[in-house]
Parts: structure tokens; C-alpha cells; sequence
């Protein structure tokens, strides 16, 4: 992998995204605990995991982001949005039985460390207040979707010849025959980028298909208690 690709990881972690999707998800036992945020069958987003997901994020935005009502509900939402898609697909995945070997998770550690020397990364984390188990646990559930949507979304695209001319004059008509991390391509890189735009272009109505086999239901009560009340904001700001 590029090293921009590690780049791409870590930004990604803080906007709390990755690819389609990333966040807090895990089996519960109890799932009809009443804290939770976000639920679909055994799987839940407690109220403790959304803060820590909140948190992460707010330290993508300037430190007073939430004088901003409007814009701060919008990023609750739009993180509630986030993670319950994330609970379908890891919850999905499980169903295929896609899981993440150690070995194949050490080895993933191993390459995000290369862009740290020495403690560097402990101070990254240190830095955006993570802990290096949850860094890690997101770490595994991003290989995790990235595997499954590899497996039933990419593999499944058809690339036909024409798809292929096709695509190739576009990019020589642009005069660009590199990729996104500006590596020249040959056919096989035409056909990875090709499968990859196809495969982004049909996730959309993909997803979609996976949320109704996999209905996530969202708890309005607790949900609220992360939102700015705008009517007593108001208030406190006339005041």
C-alpha cells in the first residue's frame, strides 16, 4: 500500500469515516439495554460508544463548534448516520463470516506505524485523545467492511471491453493516465480504477438492499440527550 493510503486512514479516523463508514459497533449481550443509540438485532451502539465516537470527532472542528446549533445537531446526525450504517455492514459481514485474523490486523498495525517513528504515535494518540485499544478495535472493524465490500461489491462488478476502451480514452482525453496517488497505470490499474469508480457509483442502491435486510432502529430519547436544545439555547443567549 502507498504511503498515502496511511494518510488516508488517519484522516479518515478523526472525521470518524472510513471508505463508507466507520464507527462504534460490537456485540452485546444485553440488547435491549435502554442507553443505547443505535441497535440492529444483537448489535448495539450504547451510549457510552457514542460518546467516545462524538468525541473523536469534535476534535476534527474548532474547540467552541458548538456555539454553532444548527451546524453541531447537523454533525450528531449526520454521525448517527454514519454509524448505523457501519452497524449493517459489520453486522453483514459477521453473517458472511469475514473476520480479520490476528496476524493479518498485527500486520495492518505494523504498516500504519512506519509513518511513526519512535513514540510518535503514541503522542498522535495522545494528541486526539485515543486510547490505543479503541484506535485499535476501529482499526479491525475498518479492515473488516473494507473486506466485505472487496468481496460483495467490488468482486461482483462486471467490467466488460468496452468498459475498458471506454474508460481508457477518458483518461487519455484528459491527458491523465495515472491513478489517484499518481502512479502510471497499465491495464490492470485501468481495470482496479474502473472496477472501484463502478463499484462507488453502485453503492448507493447496494446499501440500501443491505439496510433493509439489516433494519437499524435509533433511540430517539437517548439521542436527544447529545443534542443542543435550540429553544433553551436561545434563552440562555437572550439572557
Amino acid at each position: 500500500m502507498p504511503g498515502m493510503y496511511r494518510v488516508r486512514i488517519f484522516i479518515l479516523f478523526l472525521s470518524g469515516f472510513f471508505f463508507f463508514g466507520l464507527g462504534g459497533c460490537g456485540n452485546n449481550p444485553e440488547p435491549d439495554v435502554a442507553d443505547y443509540v443505535i441497535k440492529m438485532g444483537q448489535d448495539v451502539i450504547s451510549k457510552e460508544d457514542f460518546t467516545l465516537e462524538l468525541d473523536l470527532k469534535l476534535t476534527a472542528y474548532p474547540y467552541d463548534f458548538k456555539k454553532n446549533v444548527l451546524e453541531y445537531n447537523q454533525m450528531v446526525l449526520d454521525l448517527v448516520s454514519i454509524l448505523s450504517e457501519e452497524i449493517v455492514l459489520l453486522s453483514a459481514a459477521r453473517d458472511r463470516g469475514i473476520l480479520v485474523p490476528g496476524p493479518e490486523l498485527d500486520a495492518a498495525e505494523k504498516f500504519f506505524r512506519e509513518d511513526y517513528p519512535e513514540d510518535s504515535f503514541e503522542k498522535m494518540l495522545l494528541e486526539n485523545a485515543l486510547s490505543y485499544l479503541f484506535w485499535k478495535k476501529k482499526l479491525e472493524k475498518n479492515l473488516i467492511i473494507d473486506k466485505f465490500i472487496q468481496q460483495e461489491l467490488k468482486d461482483k462488478i462486471e467490467i466488460k471491453p468496452e468498459d475498458i476502451v471506454a474508460f481508457y480514452k477518458r483518461h487519455v482525453g484528459q491527458g491523465s493516465d495515472k491513478d489517484s496517488s499518481g502512479i502510471a497505470m497499465d491495464e490492470n490499474r485501468f481495470v482496479s480504477q474502473l472496477r472501484l469508480e463502478k463499484s462507488q457509483e453502485s453503492y448507493d442502491e447496494w446499501i440500501m438492499g443491505l439496510k433493509k435486510q439489516y433494519p437499524v432502529e435509533i433511540n430517539k430519547k437517548t439521542l436527544t440527550g447529545f443534542l443542543i436544545d435550540m429553544e433553551n439555547k436561545k434563552g440562555t443567549t437572550d439572557d
